[in-house]
């Protein structure tokens, strides 16, 4: 389970609306635990795709990021991105980037990754999934979002 405040989905709705129709990306920081993962802070990063159906972290953004996580105690449970006109389901590219290169090997093992669709807009969507392997459905494991 991954659970956010209303104010964080409505901080990560903001960045997607603003940035429609790119798709926008950030970290959800925050601490798991046996109930699953409570997000504590959102943190935008800039995508540098600058795309309507990709996302890639801007570099330097992630490492400071990270580095501000870090300094404040928390891990880094999740990713979100927005789909800005498609449902809130991994592509064939997010599951693809979710690895090292050709690999199997996942680049952020155990995080959540939160789909956020704008595709009505009053109505956004969100989904959060767990990366498992490079099969889509069969490893692709959804989990239950609460937001409070």
């Amino acid at each position: 389970m991954l659970s956010l405040s209303q104010e964080q989905f409505e901080k990560i709705v903001a960045q997607g609306l603003e940035g429609k129709p790119l798709e926008i990306c950030g970290f959800l920081a925050g601490q798991t635990s046996p109930d699953g993962k409570q997000v504590v802070g959102v943190f935008p990063i800039e995508s540098d795709d600058k795309s309507e159906l990709t996302y890639s972290m801007n570099p330097l953004q992630q490492i400071k990021a990270e580095r501000e996580i870090r300094e404040r105690g928390l891990e880094i449970v999740g990713i979100y991105h927005t789909h800005p006109a498609t449902v809130p389901y991994p592509s064939k590219t997010d599951v693809a980037r979710a690895h090292w290169g050709e690999t199997d090997d996942l680049l952020f093992p155990g995080y959540s990754y939160l789909i956020v669709s704008l595709r009505e807009p009053t109505s956004p969507e969100p989904r959060s999934y767990y990366i498992n392997g490079r099969r889509i459905p069969e490893d692709i494991e959804e989990e239950s979002v609460v937001i409070e």
